[in-house]
């Protein structure tokens, strides 16, 4: 942790809602980062009880954060293009696909039209073709700082914390800098 910082940074967790699994809420949080898992309301709106949470996170920390993983990013960036997220990190970020139900693709076209309202500091940890994390940082321009890094996730991403992409996603999410070796590695790509 910070030597400046004397009190944890509340994150909030979204995983994918479709999935069933909590895995970002199974990860081992370092000291100095207080998870805050969102558990969406049946039959509910997600965006007001992310308000109310971001909120409330903010209001015990004094600053918060999102860590979002899969069609749970779309989530973040809605709440992140209508209340001030200090910093974003979207952990394969996936589109609703075509058979969802309509309210969650107008969700999705909702976060990915308003990109440029999102002004957090975000940090994109894609695998795969990784073209829904390009078009999401490419809308991100407006953003302080955009980091995009191809990784290889899966289950080991959960488990070993050893993890280049773990230990950077918690530095990321600290407000730290990135671990040298990762700074240095040319696959990440920052946009000013």
């Amino acid at each position: 942790m910070s030597k400046t910082r004397n009190r944890p940074v509340g994150c909030i967790l979204i995983d994918e809602p479709t999935s069933g699994e909590n895995l970002l809420s199974g990860l081992s949080f370092p000291d100095g980062i207080a998870p805050h898992a969102f558990h969406r309301p049946a039959g509910e709106r997600p965006l007001p009880a992310l308000q109310t949470l971001l909120q409330r996170v903010r209001r015990e920390y004094g600053a918060a954060c999102v860590l979002a993983r899969g069609t749970g990013c779309m989530a973040a960036l809605a709440l992140a293009e209508q209340l001030p997220v200090e910093r974003l990190a979207l952990v394969e970020p996936a589109c609703e696909p075509a058979w969802a139900l309509i309210r969650a693709r107008r969700f999705t076209g909702f976060a990915m039209r308003n990109l440029a309202l999102c002004v957090s500091d975000a940090l994109i940890l894609e695998a795969g073709d990784g073209r829904v994390a390009r078009r999401i940082a490419k809308g991100l321009r407006s953003s302080e700082r955009v980091a995009l890094m191809p990784v290889k996730t899966g289950a080991k991403f959960y488990t070993n914390c050893e993890n280049d992409a773990q230990r950077a996603l918690f530095a990321f999410l600290l407000g730290e800098e990135l671990p040298k070796n990762l700074a240095q590695n040319s696959e990440m790509l920052y946009n000013h």
